[in-house]
């Protein structure tokens, strides 16, 4: 038996995966690198005539920028320390390898200025998550390094809106 294979197929073939080859990852469900930098910035939080305050933000923002996924994606993040200190990000309350949970001298090493830091999981529970720092949490935190991590459910519901809240004193 001939094989049914046509000079005009191999050419439609070709054009498709080469079109497609640079986005074979996406399609698979690897997510793409997020880089999550940790700096210092300021803020005004009182009125207009007082000084402004100097925090230290995820992404430019306190809270910092959202992360979102899909149950089963991958959490691939770099961690880019462009704080005066050392620092690390610790995933509040996921199920994932120890070594990757943000936990200075134990779990990982502290990621010291102008360093970098790779972290990259399964998300394996849907929920409402939030990421933090996990060095000095009492400076650290308190001066703006947390985010909220948002790990959508496979088939999520039929909604309107669907917003994050995040509430910090």
């Amino acid at each position: 038996m001939k094989p049914d294979f046509t000079r005009r197929g191999f050419v439609g073939a070709g054009v498709a995966a080469a079109t497609l080859a640079p986005h074979a990852q996406a399609l698979a469900g690897e997510q793409l690198r997020r880089t999550v930098r940790a700096a210092p910035s300021t803020v005004q939080l009182a009125p207009n005539d007082a000084p402004l305050t100097k925090i230290w933000v995820y992404g430019g923002a306190t809270p910092g920028t959202e992360l979102r996924y899909k149950r089963g994606d991958w959490l691939s993040a770099t961690l880019a320390n462009d704080l005066p200190q050392d620092t690390t990000i610790h995933w509040h309350g996921l199920r994932l390898p120890n070594a990757m949970d943000g936990v200075p001298a134990l779990t990982q090493s502290a990621v010291a200025p102008g360093q970098t830091f790779d972290y990259g999981f399964d998300l394996t529970d849907a929920g409402t998550y939030w990421y933090h720092s996990h060095l000095k949490g009492w400076e650290q935190v308190a001066r703006g390094l947390h985010g909220p991590l948002i790990i959508e459910e496979t088939n999520p519901p039929d909604v309107d809106r669907d917003l994050t809240l995040v509430i910090d004193d």
